[in-house]
């Protein structure tokens, strides 16, 4: 069973996971219980902000794979300020970008 966080503000977003890495490696089935993803900002130079899928209909997601789903930022303010909605953010393990998080 996916956790769910209650205390989180959550929001709608596609995730699409990609089949290799920005350093061209192959990427793993992203597991919603295991795995912190980190969203990256370009805004003033490169900033990770963290973020959990906050939604137990999603319990993994495969490579090349697209999810529309629940998410929410640990430092919701701030990553409201660096991606407005609509915008489509790399995301990965805060060294290598996996994939993109779209905000709906």
């Amino acid at each position: 069973m996916a956790v769910v966080y209650p205390n989180m503000l959550p929001t709608w977003a596609e995730i699409h996971l990609d089949v290799t890495d920005s350093s061209g490696e192959p990427v793993q089935e992203m597991l919603q219980k295991y795995w912190r993803p980190m969203a990256l900002s370009r805004r003033g130079g490169e900033l990770w902000y963290g973020f959990v899928i906050n939604d137990s209909t999603v319990e993994s997601i495969s490579p090349g794979q697209s999810v529309t789903c629940l998410v929410s930022f640990l430092n919701h303010e701030d990553a409201q300020h660096a991606f407005p909605p609509g915008a489509s953010i790399l995301f990965g393990d805060g060294v290598t970008t996996k994939g993109v998080l779209r905000l709906v």
